[in-house]
């Protein structure tokens, strides 16, 4: 009923409504979907509002007509908390259990949830790694381009670019490698040596 109600509106109120939600081009996006849709062929619209809003299937339309403010004005998602009881566990050392995401004792891996979802979650450590790495390449370039074409800057004395290149390559080393040299202490003080 209220699809065939939302029909006739669509049609008495001719191309205006479709000139309202249109942009210049003549296309509308589905707004339960996102697809564009082209209003002069889809046979899928209706009225809401005083706007008519086209749909590239008669599914979209009735999501749509069943609950449009869900549509019109979406909601934020909000980050998935972990589940009550998720245990997060070592991929080397699977008698290493805990209620949080963290690092294995032993080995130093970082620990993956025993019951993978189907998300994509963000991984805290490929970003915390992926930025030290940003922001340490030009330090490491400046370093590969003195190190291999520095015999050929004459004006540039070998000291002063040997020096230049212990400061440039301390912090690359230092910061950005910190994640590994806290694993080497921790795989020493635990008497577990890894790589």
């Amino acid at each position: 009923m209220r699809m065939a109600s939302g029909r006739l509106l669509a049609a008495a109120s001719g191309r205006h409504g479709a000139a309202a939600q249109a942009s210049t081009s003549d296309k509308a996006n589905d707004p339960v979907c996102g697809m564009t849709v082209d209003p002069q062929t889809s046979p899928h619209h209706t009225e809401h509002v005083g706007t008519t809003y086209h749909f590239c299937s008669a599914g979209c339309l009735a999501k749509f007509v069943a609950d449009p403010g869900k549509y019109l004005s979406p909601k934020p998602a909000e980050p998935a908390a972990a589940l009550p009881g998720s245990m997060y566990i070592c991929p080397m050392h699977p008698q290493i259990r805990q209620d949080h995401p963290g690092t294995c004792p032993i080995c130093g891996m970082a620990l993956e949830s025993e019951m993978p979802g189907l998300d994509d979650e963000e991984n805290p450590e490929l970003r915390d790694f992926s930025r030290r790495f940003w922001w340490t390449l030009p330090l490491t370039l400046v370093v590969l381009v003195l190190s291999m074409l520095g015999h050929q800057f004459d004006w540039l004395p070998t000291d002063v670019r040997t020096w230049i290149e212990l400061v440039l390559t301390t912090p690359v080393v230092l910061w950005a490698g910190w994640p590994f040299l806290q694993r080497c202490v921790q795989s020493i003080r635990n008497r577990s040596p890894n790589m």
